[in-house]
């Protein structure tokens, strides 16, 4: 009888493997770009079907990665330090079933920038040296030091094994390459590249951006060697040059039932000459009134204040700008407003 229990639960088990399916492989790529751009080091995605399951192995040239996510159709791991350029190939196992090898090219760097949104492309994850994050509403401005986070720029001095999580605090593991980092065209100065800590297998650069980086939403480029990686956005607003000028409003006319016209001229006082485009942005106008022949394209306010593009005239240092505002206000009479001045 026992013979028979223990054959029928043999059979069962077997019957089971008959249903299980081995994982397949689809796809492997950098798991910040998700561009099938891989090297030694980097934070990868696998991507397929049956993928998970019991006593799960994943090796790449036959050396075991460390995983650090995992489900039926995606896996992250982390790509060993040490493995050599070239054609590379990743193996998973699991409940005894072994994917087919699948192949990639293993290459010396595979820089990539973190997005905010997690999909490898948009505005990039940019915080300034007192931690804010850039966003379309916070953005950086032409001069700033930020930081961000990458993957990809290779070994470091110290190294450090694979799968180790980096010490905090240092030693600092600083990339044995030097990167590059260009914001719309413009080189930003680089002070650190290394990994950040506290992290697995992740970059941290501290840099400046070009005090002539252009206005808008700007492409970054990272570059390592001969690689690069382009996807990522970043926001970048005008200077405020508040500290800079004088802005003189003239007296409030009032031409008509509840319309209200105002002179307002700003002179640049700053000593340098200054861009010659720029915005009057009016901070706390009055509730009730409305600018209504504000706007521009020069410097759009960040917070959604009305503003007033103007354009400065005079050489040198000796620039003034003149506006004229125009206002609607049907309940106070009054229209009251502090200004902040931006340039391009």
């Amino acid at each position: 009888m026992r013979i028979g229990v223990r054959f029928l639960l043999l059979s069962a088990i077997s019957a089971l493997s008959l249903f299980a399916q081995a994982p397949e492989i689809t796809a492997v790529v950098n798991g910040f770009s998700y561009k099938n751009h891989i090297s030694p080091g980097v934070l990868a995605s696998i991507f397929g079907s049956n993928l998970s399951g019991n006593n799960l192995e994943v090796t790449v040239e036959g050396q075991s990665c460390p995983v650090t996510y995992s489900s039926a159709s995606q896996l992250n791991i982390q790509v060993p330090w040490d493995l050599a350029t070239g054609a590379g190939s990743v193996i998973v196992k699991h409940d005894n079933l072994t994917s087919k090898p699948f192949k990639f090219t293993i290459s010396e760097y595979s820089p990539a920038l973190v997005s905010s949104d997690g999909s490898g492309s948009g505005i990039g994850i940019f915080y300034t040296a007192n931690g804010k994050l850039i966003t379309t509403t916070n953005p950086a401005n032409a001069g700033d030091t930020l930081v961000t986070y990458a993957v990809g720029l290779g070994a470091t001095n110290p190294a450090i094994a694979t799968g180790e999580t980096t010490p905090n605090p240092p030693p600092l593991y600083v990339t044995l390459v030097a990167p590059a980092i260009t914001v719309g065209g413009k080189s930003a100065t680089i002070f650190f590249s290394g990994l950040a800590p506290g992290a697995l297998a992740t970059d941290q650069l501290n840099f400046m951006l070009a005090t002539n980086t252009t206005v808008g939403t700007d492409t970054v480029t990272l570059k390592a060697g001969s690689s690069s990686s382009s996807a990522i956005t970043i926001p970048i607003g005008c200077l405020d040059n508040t500290a800079g000028v004088t802005v003189t409003q003239g007296p409030l006319e009032n031409p008509s039932a509840n319309k209200y016209t105002q002179k307002v001229t700003i002179q640049n006082t700053s000593g340098k000459r200054l861009e010659t485009k720029g915005s009057l942005v009016l901070t706390g106008l009055t509730s009730s009134a409305q600018l209504t022949n504000g706007g521009g394209k020069s410097c759009p306010s960040s917070d959604g204040a009305p503003y007033k593009s103007f354009t400065f005239t005079g050489a040198g240092t000796a620039q003034t700008a003149t506006v004229t505002l125009d206002f609607t206000d049907s309940s106070t009479g009054t229209v009251a407003y502090g200004q902040r001045v931006l340039t391009k």
